[in-house]
């Protein structure tokens, strides 16, 4: 049975700009927001994202044909992203809480709370991730940034599934007692 992003995909393959243009706009917001997450700057979430999808473009012909596109564009989203990081030696920079309630905004998250509240619970967010180790931040970033199942992140990362599976229960279990601690330091 072919998907209509089947057929996006076959068409976007061929060379037709409009179709990629499409896939461009079912998966940026997502892309854009995975990389935030990673690199913790807008800019270079910017630069790792569309990098990304040139990179996308340019595999489209290797591309597995009935495989879902998401995972397959987060593996090259993931890769670029060290790669990006690594030239310019970013690893965590940080983020402007402006920066991600704008991301978060694009993305079509609802916002019901008081602009304060959210400000405070975000920084809050932010500073235990940044605690966590860095692989647990790499599959809380892909679970929850790009919404993979903990399968296509172990494709994605190349890693086993127990041990995607178990670094991301460490990550949130370590996240869920960094954030109800009360004064936010354990150690």
């Amino acid at each position: 049975m072919t998907t209509c992003e089947d057929d996006l995909i076959r068409r976007a393959a061929c060379g037709d700009q409009e179709a990629f243009q499409q896939l461009w706009e079912n998966h940026h917001a997502i892309s854009m927001a995975t990389a935030l997450r990673l690199c913790q700057q807008r800019a270079l979430a910017e630069e790792i994202t569309q990098g990304a999808f040139l990179l996308a473009w340019r595999g489209l012909p290797r591309f597995h044909e009935g495989s879902p596109f998401r995972p397959w564009l987060m593996r090259i989203l993931y890769r670029h992203a060290l790669d990006v990081m690594e030239k310019q030696r970013t690893y965590l920079h940080p983020l402007s809480l402006d920066e991600g309630v704008e991301i978060e905004s694009q993305a079509g998250s609802p916002c019901f709370m008081d602009p304060q509240e959210q400000v405070a619970q975000r920084e809050e967010v932010r500073q235990a991730l940044a605690k966590l180790s860095t692989d647990q931040r790499k599959v809380v970033a892909l679970r929850y940034g790009a919404d993979l199942t903990e399968l296509d992140i172990a494709n994605v990362l190349g890693w086993p599934l127990g041990t995607v599976k178990s670094r991301l229960n460490r990550a949130r279990e370590r996240l869920r007692t960094l954030l109800m601690d009360e004064g936010g330091e354990l150690e």
